[in-house]
C-alpha cells in the first residue's frame, strides 16, 4: 500500500466488514440516509469506494460490529 493514501472500501469489502451479503449492503445505501457517499468511483465509473473514516462513522452510528 502507498504510504498516506486512504483506505478505501468496495460495497464487497463492506459485505465482508460487516458479515452481510452485499445485496444487504445495497438495502442499507438505500434505505439509510447516512449510509457514507462514495469518495470515488472507479472501473468506468461502475465502482464506488468509502473512505474507512466514513464506514467508521457508520458503524457506529449504526452500531455495526465488524468483529
Amino acid at each position: 500500500m502507498v504510504e498516506g493514501l486512504p483506505k478505501l472500501y468496495s460495497k464487497a469489502d463492506l459485505a465482508r466488514r460487516w458479515g452481510v451479503s452485499r445485496q444487504v449492503v445495497k438495502n442499507w445505501e438505500s434505505r439509510h440516509d447516512n449510509f457514507p457517499d462514495p469518495a470515488m468511483w472507479v472501473h468506468d465509473d461502475s465502482l464506488p469506494l468509502y473512505l474507512e473514516e466514513d464506514v467508521l462513522e457508520y458503524e457506529k452510528e449504526r452500531k455495526i460490529s465488524n468483529d
